[in-house]
């Protein structure tokens, strides 16, 4: 049985070349293509169609050159809603994800045949300060990457009745805290690498804080 990310993938990556954009069908190859989340219903004037939420799981590089040129993300999304289209069928939204350590007929032909995933877990909070430090030494942002490489992180969820909310507290040193504070451009760099790193498909939002590491007791 031919798995609907995988046919999804090549015929988007197909696509792209065939448009003369090689280096966007290249970065969609190489990712990784979930559907994620629940299934929406949209009235289109007579019709009515299946619309689905798809993650594009991306390495550090790739989000960095993605994340820094809205025009090369907004042609993946366009190349994704062209291949989703369908009579039956459409694409709801398109979400870059960090990627952490860790082909038959159309669309609608295959899509019923994709299985149902249950939530996976949060990324664990190592994971994501890892993830944080290769974005930022993807970035050159070398001083950031050597914060983080000697801090700790903790993360809560935080209850809403809307959006959810996962809470990040960056624990850095004493010296790399007071750094942090006299360079704004640098504790949002951490912040901002931080906030990347624990996005997931499933949506939701990321707050991040910064304080200082607590002496062992």
């Amino acid at each position: 049985m031919i798995e609907p990310e995988a046919a999804l993938r090549t015929g988007v990556a197909g696509l792209l070349a065939a448009r003369g954009e090689r280096e966007l069908a290249e970065i969609v190859d190489r990712s990784g293509v979930e559907l994620v989340g629940p299934e929406e219903r949209w009235e289109m004037g007579a019709r009515a169609v299946t619309a689905h939420r798809v993650g594009l799981v991306v390495s550090a590089t790739d989000h960095v050159r993605l994340s820094a040129d809205a025009a090369r993300l907004e042609a993946i999304r366009e190349a994704f809603a062209t291949a989703m289209r369908t009579p039956e069928t459409e694409l709801s939204d398109l979400v870059l994800v960090l990627r952490l350590h860790e082909h038959v007929g159309g669309w609608h032909r295959i899509y019923r045949g994709a299985p149902s995933h249950p939530s996976p877990e949060p990324p664990s909070d190592e994971a994501v300060l890892g993830g944080a430090i290769e974005l930022c030494e993807a970035t050159g942002a070398k001083a950031a990457a050597e914060i983080l490489g000697r801090a700790r992180l903790a993360s809560s969820d935080v209850p809403a009745s809307v959006t959810p909310l996962r809470r990040f507290l960056v624990r850095l040193e004493p010296r790399d805290f007071a750094r942090a504070e006299r360079d704004p451009l640098l504790a949002d760099r951490i912040r901002r690498s931080v906030r990347a790193a624990g996005v997931t498909a499933e949506g939701g939002l990321c707050d991040v804080e910064l304080g200082v590491a607590l002496p062992a007791p």
